[in-house]
């Protein structure tokens, strides 16, 4: 089929790799230092946490916090594939789906982890009123039935329509499993948990600490070759700006960080060692909502002339990143890559359609301190429009933006995606709006909802892509995002310290100290 990459994810190892020129390393383990000497890796993310309820997950720290507090059903290893979790085996349709529990799994607080434990959890998952982002990913828009039987350690999901993709929902973050249906505990972090770490210190805008289960053996079989031992605790620091990280980087001070802009160039001498992934995928969305200037299909063709993708990607990364032909880079299984597709840059015409036009423009400033976002608002004034410009922290976006309780009428979205299908980035554009779904800008595209729909109503391969092109040429026509570039995104680690490193990066919850 014409213009549709056919993808899987491509391996790679994160290890003790001395690090070349090019500031990344693709494969191997080798040697390192010491690592730290009381078994604590220090860790900086760029904000907050908004909650530590997995299934409530909104922001990047949500995400990598849940990864370490508790596991999935299923797991990805570093070739993208899907392997085994607390599940040790499964079976699935595009309308069932049945999982058989690991043995000797428990809970944080001691308890054996139970098939009625997880059902609770997939429950509230379920459960409108949680407001889960996962319930998309896993049920999609149908209602689940799910059983369990405690003593054949089974669980078992029926929909009442298909969804293909609901064992890779299962694999995301926002899909772990819980011991407890309490929601302030779980809210808290205080909830007991099914990973290799515990939430022991909450210092909010300061520091959060994760200590050690030393029972913990059921991790997934990853791959990739790491060796070591698992940190006694992860000591993460909240610090927005990538400058003060790389200094704390350098002197000592941090142990891991991960860099969108230019500072990880720091790192390319042989004391460290870096992964870098085009993990951040960058599009301009719009507010569809009556009122909204985003409602007016020829606002939305002004903006898409009015903006280049190149000069994007050059005030973003420096002109390193990839351009995109659509929401997601071809790493991404079923991706369109046909630029004739796109709607290149005139000004002209952009002027004619943007002039005297009042647009509320919200980014967060977690990827390259907001420069993107500063590019767009300035392609969008040179062009006439009145543009109110606010540069926010990840946490309070996820929260305006993506879970619409802010005033905003354009933003340029900032999409991770470790699933390796284009099922999580689309279900932003399409079905039921927040909180009942992930479709935040209002989208309403018959045709982009019918290719969805005919993509998750099928296992075949073939099948699927040819669904998943219908819908993005549909989401291209109306103008319903505007794709501009990748930020590679950079996992730099000190001597000592190794991870799995996977086709999206590098997860935390597999951090090593060698030596």
């Amino acid at each position: 089929m014409s213009g549709t990459r056919y993808r899987t994810g491509t391996a790679a190892v994160l290890g003790m790799a001395v690090l070349a020129a090019t500031a990344c390393t693709t494969g191997g383990t080798g040697a390192g230092g010491a690592g730290t000497a009381d078994g604590t890796v220090r860790l900086a993310v760029s904000g907050d946490a908004t909650t530590f309820d997995p299934a409530r997950g909104n922001a990047s720290t949500d995400y990598e916090f849940a990864r370490l507090a508790y596991d999935t059903l299923l797991s990805f290893d570093t070739d993208g594939e899907l392997v085994p979790g607390l599940a040790k085996s499964w079976e699935n349709t595009p309308t069932e789906a049945t999982f058989t529990l690991r043995d000797g799994v428990t809970c944080s607080n001691g308890e054996k982890l139970t098939a009625t434990m997880v059902a609770d959890t997939l429950r509230h998952i379920a459960d409108p009123e949680t407001g889960s982002s996962a319930r998309y990913l896993v049920f999609g828009p149908h209602e689940p039935t799910i059983t369990a039987d405690d003593e054949a350690g089974k669980v078992t999901i029926e929909l009442d329509g298909p969804w293909s993709d609901l064992p890779v929902g299962l694999a995301g973050s926002t899909a772990s499993i819980t011991c407890s249906d309490d929601p302030e505990k779980l809210n808290s972090g205080g909830a007991p948990g099914t990973g290799p770490y515990t939430l022991t210190e909450s210092k909010r805008g300061a520091t959060y600490t994760f200590t050690r289960r030393d029972d913990y053996d059921w991790a997934p079989e990853h791959g990739g070759g790491i060796s070591g031992k698992r940190p006694e605790k992860l000591v993460y620091q909240v610090i927005s700006n990538e400058s003060t990280v790389a200094n704390q980087l350098e002197t000592g001070a941090l142990d891991y960080a991960t860099f969108t802009g230019t500072e990880a160039q720091r790192f390319t001498d042989g004391d460290y060692t870096s992964l870098s992934r085009p993990t951040v995928h960058m599009f301009l969305v719009f507010n569809q909502r009556e009122g909204r200037p985003g409602a007016d299909p020829e606002v939305r063709e002004a903006a898409a002339q009015a903006v280049d993708r190149a000069a994007f990607d050059e005030a973003t990364t420096g002109g390193a990143g990839t351009l995109l032909t659509s929401v997601m880079s071809d790493r991404i299984r079923c991706v369109l890559d046909d630029e004739s597709l796109l709607t290149g840059q005139d000004k002209q015409a952009a002027a004619e359609g943007l002039d005297g036009v009042d647009v509320k423009l919200v980014g967060t400033n977690a990827v390259a301190g907001g420069n993107g976002n500063e590019y767009v608002r300035a392609a969008l004034e040179e062009a006439g429009a009145s543009v109110d410009l606010r540069n926010i922290d990840n946490a309070s976006w996820a929260t305006d933006v993506l879970g619409n309780q802010g005033d905003w009428d354009m933003t340029v979205m900032a999409a991770l995606n470790s699933s390796g299908v284009l099922t999580p980035t689309m279900s932003l554009l399409s079905g039921a709006e927040p909180p009942q779904g992930r479709n935040f800008a209002g989208v309403h595209n018959d045709k982009l909802d019918q290719g969805f729909a005919d993509a998750l109503s099928t296992t075949d391969a073939g099948e699927k892509c040819a669904a998943w092109e219908r819908a993005q040429r549909a989401m291209l026509k109306r103008h319903d995002v505007v794709p501009l570039s990748t930020v590679d995104v950079s996992f730099v680690m000190a001597p000592g310290i190794s991870a799995a490193a996977f086709p999206a990066g590098v997860d935390t919850s597999t951090l090593r100290i060698e030596g």
